[in-house]
């Protein structure tokens, strides 16, 4: 007789490379009233599996004697948003301090078991998983809709029933507000927290994130470090991203590195391997960039972590050190064990033109080039058009990599990292002149027309002002500076005119949208989202004949920072 248990509409996925081991947790799932069970036998099988059906447990096992174990399968499926929202992941692992490995990694399991287990451990913790889910539904039925406000009202209701989710409501309450743009409101939650238990790393991130998001980079500096010195928090990655980070909005590039080489002695994935090189080479440490690459390269060898940007990278790394041909030997591996694309064709032809220019084999070089050049249709700020821009540089199209890198800075003037990487570039070839007259000229005339556009629209010019910052926006699409300007101007132009655009409201939406592909998680377009809803809020509560308390000039101020 079939007996219907609360797990019997469960599918659940079983990754384990060992097939007595799979028959052991399919019975025991059988034994907990798990109604449908599959198997993989090891990450590639679970990743063919997961993507064609949805799951609502997988159970993994921490070592699956592969190149990619199962953390590294987790955190992949996380990453690329693989899992459904309702998923559950169970780590299975006979590793002692397997707690300190999920801790220091980029995601952490729903709950991890440890050898032997028993189907009473795995109801166990089913049940409580189920229960906090039950407890959540509404806060993430709004989160997954992405009304943050609302969200902030489920956590309080919530929180009023004082049950053991407390500290997990008060924990989702705080990351909403900090993603709604109220970093002092979160700072206060966070703050609360560490009252009621002191010792809370999430509250303690709380902190650090919440100074971040309030442009005190000195502050979120501080205590970042106090985290990182503490022994629970001596292998926190997201301390030591935070803390990097912060450095780098201070202008302390070299500390933000010497962090990143921390970061990756306490966690040397593929990952963290790849942020390290990345930061080594914009700083000009090719030693550093070049053996960390080669880390992540044999690392990820087979894995479902391998990128193909690690191969370009190398190759590029090797010219500059003036290894032409390690360098042609890496691309060539490429060609064989990367995935192709045009994009990845083209820059590869364009290490392959400094490779040969550096050979002395100029005519090679040049046709190399110019097909590069014609390849790349608009210049970005990114490696491959800083690429493109050296090859032309060094196989003698001086105007048209110029012209490339002039690009790539107005697409992004306030981009430190690819300024870092044109300065670079600039110099590697042989024009460190153009430094002052491109970088910082090209960087300064785009803030010189945005300031025009604002000064406009603080003489009442509104309809002037829109069009200036609208027509850098259409020369600069990739702007991220500029969408800002061009969000928070229609934003003033609905205050100034005291009238409920719709139109104009949603052409503020398309932009924030359009910030949210470009920046996700950033501040600054958190706080331009609450600036929408505050304005909004102000004409649809008191009508055309609202008088606003803010001053073109203030609200331009504030936002602008």
């Amino acid at each position: 007789m079939h007996i219907e248990t609360p797990y019997a509409k469960i599918e659940a996925l079983v990754v384990d490379d060992m097939a007595t081991q799979q028959t052991t947790l399919r019975g025991q799932l059988g034994m907990v009233g798990v109604g449908k069970i599959d198997a993989a036998g090891s990450a590639e099988d679970a990743l063919r599996m997961i993507k064609a059906k949805r799951y609502g447990l997988i159970l993994c096992d921490y070592n699956l004697n592969h190149r990619t174990d199962g953390q590294q399968l987790f955190e992949f499926l996380r990453e690329q948003r693989l899992l459904a929202p309702d998923c559950l992941f169970f780590m299975i692992t006979a590793e002692s301090n397997y707690n300190s490995v999920a801790a220091a990694s980029e995601h952490m399991p729903d709950a991890y078991l440890l050898k032997p287990i028993t189907a009473g451990d795995i109801e166990d913790r089913l049940k409580n998983q189920l229960d906090k889910r039950q407890a959540l539904l509404e806060i993430n039925r709004q989160l997954n809709k992405n009304e943050l406000a609302a969200a902030v009202a489920a956590c309080d209701a919530l929180l009023a029933k004082k049950d053991r989710w407390y500290m997990q409501a008060l924990q989702i309450k705080a990351q909403a507000l900090l993603d709604l743009g109220c970093p002092d409101d979160a700072k206060r939650i966070y703050q609360d927290a560490l009252t009621l238990r002191d010792g809370l790393m999430w509250a303690q991130l709380g902190l650090v994130k919440a100074a971040k998001a309030s442009g005190k980079f000195e502050e979120s500096k501080r205590l970042g470090q106090e985290i990182l010195a503490s022994p629970e928090g001596a292998k926190c990655l997201a301390a030591f991203d935070l803390v990097a980070a912060s450095m780098e909005a201070l202008g302390d590039t070299g500390g933000a590195l010497a962090l990143m080489k921390q970061a990756a002695q306490v966690v040397p994935s593929a990952k963290r391997l790849r942020v390290l090189s990345e930061s080594a080479y914009r700083n000009g440490d090719l030693v550093t960039a070049k053996a960390s690459l080669a880390k992540a390269l044999k690392s990820s060898q087979g894995a479902m972590t391998a990128n193909s940007q690690d191969l370009l990278t190398m190759a590029q790394a090797q010219v500059d050190m003036g290894e032409a041909k390690e360098a042609l030997e890496t691309l060539n591996e490429a060609a064989t064990r990367a995935a192709h694309t045009p994009e990845f064709d083209n820059v590869a032809l364009a290490i392959r033109a400094q490779a040969h220019a550096l050979q002395g084999d100029a005519d090679k070089a040049h046709k190399e080039a110019t097909l590069a050049l014609a390849g790349l249709h608009h210049g970005k700020a990114d490696f491959a058009t800083v690429t493109i821009a050296r090859a032309a540089l060094q196989a003698g199209h001086v105007e048209a990599g110029l012209a490339l890198l002039r690009q790539a800075v107005n697409a992004d003037h306030e981009n430190s990292r690819i300024q870092q990487l044109i300065c670079k570039a600039l110099v590697d070839t042989g024009h460190p002149e153009q430094v002052e007259l491109l970088v910082k000229a090209a960087t300064q005339g785009l803030k010189t027309r945005l300031h025009e556009a604002k000064r406009l629209l603080r003489a009442g010019e509104l309809d002037e002002a829109l069009v200036a910052i609208e027509g850098e926006l259409a020369a600069y699409p990739d702007n991220t500076t500029v969408l800002l300007e061009c969000a928070q101007m229609n934003c003033m132009s609905l205050r100034l005119k005291k009238s409920l655009d719709e139109k104009r409201v949603e052409q503020v939406r398309d932009y924030l949208a359009r910030l949210e592909k470009l920046l996700p998680a950033n501040d600054r377009v958190a706080n331009m989202r609450r600036y929408l809803r505050e304005t909004l809020a102000a004409l649809q509560a008191k009508g055309a004949a609202i008088e606003l308390s803010n001053s073109p000039a203030s609200s331009l101020g504030k936002l602008g920072k």
